[in-house]
């Protein structure tokens, strides 16, 4: 088989930048799965910008914080600024902002609908006591309308014990530390063939800075401010930390955007994890860790299954099996030259996953119905478990990925019919698959929520489609990647998440493609525990045999983590409100 390179560019690459209850089947072990239930849900309003030549990276952004919320029991509402009207900050338990365009007002004309309504988010945020989440750009802005127009016959430093200073690119802000722990502050920490890195800064080791501006805030009152992470340089290591998330009063600021170049290391677990105290929603401390082994076929080597299973026995780790219902081989690969096609309810590799599931060791997650798309090298060989199904790809010259168009031009019945085969397979072999996960991570929109009325649950990394109602096809197909540091009970295709994010081993990567070990893994877990409850979840695959596996379990418990069943996260959660 190829290393599994995709899912690694994907994530790292890309972002710049009905309620659940399936029924148990009847035997030893397995959970009946119910998400919680259903309670009034408090209303939470995101605004963006969208104005200027990038503009629509703010639309982007808040896709990926609505889908981020989506851990919470709230419902959330998106929206330009330039449609935002006094009443929409009523009852709100939190609005956030993302300043995505530096000065917007520079794009609209003086007594303009658009500027006015920037005009009255200004001011609300000044006079009213909402807590507001500020997100990167334009605290300038409000100072400078705060200023003029005395409003609440205060200022902005007064009530909230801070104001702004500038916006800094020339210090290179590279890193922030949160609870005592060095994250990454938009790094690329391998840089994959095609990244383009051309306004980054070379770290050593082919890991570049890219997000080295910072918007700094000046203390005036330290009885009304609170820090909660600080930004600093490793490139200039003299200098004194600043402020990276502060809050004054009921207004929080967070210094650049999050979301821009995250990786499993980065300060988008800070702010992952401070959700909770900007909406005011404490959800228990609690470090948990779940495993699924990848690409589990009707050809997949039965002592390799076996050995694994063995040692989850011994270490008592109930774990997931990411199963391709049907093995496929159109050009004869590994056949001898003859095309073959195998159910893995036909195969010996069925009749040890059904035993295994039967004991209650494993639960099952449907990995696509073939992980391949027909007669044709996309882009390898054909093979199920190398080549992608729902997605058209190309590998160029240089080794890096073009990502034409989601199969059948996406569409939702063909993506449907797929999965229910799939799923018909392994209800063969009395499994009932508790979730599924894309091949490669990869599918359109529309195959996202066809998939979702079958399988309400994913367990893996999506991927977001910011433009999907476009008509320019440059733009409808551009896709941003998103991992999760713990469950999702609802993003933006309305599936619950089952996250991964802390990785697999890659022994032996292809060439300008990162190797991943044992030690990468429980590092990536480590800083994972930023998150109150955060997940560690990782996959592995058969063929690299128990001794890299041993050693991320008991790296992880190690760590503090406890290993528990992924569909016991689907339970009904124990919040503190």
């Amino acid at each position: 088989m190829l290393n599994y390179i995709a899912k690694l560019y994907v994530i790292l690459g890309i972002v710049f930048l009905s309620t659940l209850t399936a029924s148990s089947h009847p035997h030893k072990g397995h959970h009946h799965i119910k998400l919680a239930k259903h309670t009034k849900k408090q209303k939470v309003l995101v605004l963006y910008d969208n104005a200027g030549p990038y503009g629509d990276t703010g639309k982007t952004h808040a896709i990926l914080l609505k889908n981020l919320l989506g851990h919470f029991n709230v419902k959330i509402r998106i929206e330009p600024v330039i449609k935002y009207r006094s009443k929409h900050m009523k009852n709100q338990k939190a609005v956030f902002y993302l300043g995505t365009t530096f000065n917007p007002l520079n794009y609209y004309a003086e007594g303009s609908t658009e500027k006015n309504a920037y005009l009255r988010f200004f001011k609300d945020v000044a006079t009213r006591n909402a807590n507001i989440i500020w997100i990167n750009y334009n605290l300038n802005l409000l100072k400078a309308a705060w200023d003029v127009n005395q409003w609440g016959n205060t200022t902005m430093g007064e009530k909230f014990g801070f104001t702004f200073q500038y916006t800094n690119p020339a210090i290179k802000y590279n890193r922030v530390k949160y609870k005592d722990t060095e994250l990454y502050k938009g790094v690329i920490p391998f840089a994959t063939p095609g990244a383009d890195v051309s306004l980054c800064l070379d770290e050593g080791d082919n890991r570049y800075a890219c997000a080295l501006e910072l918007n700094r805030v000046n203390i005036l009152d330290n009885n009304k401010t609170k820090i909660y992470a600080e930004a600093y340089s490793t490139l200039l290591p003299n200098r004194t930390p600043d402020p990276y998330i502060i809050k004054g009063n009921h207004f929080w600021f967070v210094g650049d955007i999050p979301f821009t170049y995250m990786s499993e290391e980065d300060r988008y677990l800070a702010f992952s994890d401070l959700l909770h105290d900007m909406l005011g929603i404490y959800h228990k401390v609690s470090h948990k860790a779940i495993m699924r082994l990848e690409d589990v076929d009707a050809r997949t080597d039965i002592y390799d299954l076996l050995h694994i299973a063995n040692l989850a026995r011994e270490k008592k780790v109930r774990f997931s099996v990411a199963a391709i219902s049907q093995y496929e081989d159109p050009f004869g690969i590994e056949n001898d030259g003859i095309p073959t096609t195998i159910k893995i309810s036909d195969s010996i590799v069925g009749e040890i996953l059904s035993d295994l599931y039967s004991e209650g060791l494993i639960d099952v997650v449907a990995h696509g119905f073939t992980h391949q798309y027909g007669n044709i090298q996309n882009p390898y060989n054909g093979l199920s478990g190398d080549d992608f199904e729902f997605m058209r790809v190309v590998e160029n010259s240089n080794l890096s990925y073009s990502y034409l168009s989601p199969t059948m031009n996406d569409s939702g019945f063909y993506a449907y019919m797929r999965m229910y085969k799939a799923k018909s397979i392994l209800k063969q072999l009395g499994i009932k698959a508790f979730a599924w996960e894309a091949p490669h991570y990869m599918a359109g929109p529309n195959q996202y929520r066809a998939i979702r009325e079958l399988f309400p649950v994913q367990y893996a990394r999506v991927l977001y489609y910011p433009n999907e109602n476009s008509n320019d096809m440059t733009k409808k197909y551009k896709f941003v990647g998103q991992f999760f540091p713990y469950i999702i009970k609802h993003d933006m295709y309305g599936s619950t998440i089952i996250p991964e994010n802390i990785h697999n081993i890659e022994d032996a990567p292809n060439a300008g493609y990162r190797k991943l070990t044992p030690a990468d893994t429980i590092r990536f877990a480590k800083k994972l525990k930023v998150v109150r409850d955060g997940i560690a979840s990782f996959y592995y695959h058969p063929y690299l045999g128990t001794d890299d596996l041993g050693m991320i379990i008991d790296g992880l418990r190690n760590a503090g983590y406890d290993f528990v069943s992924a569909p016991s996260l689907l339970k009904k959660r124990n919040n503190k409100r």
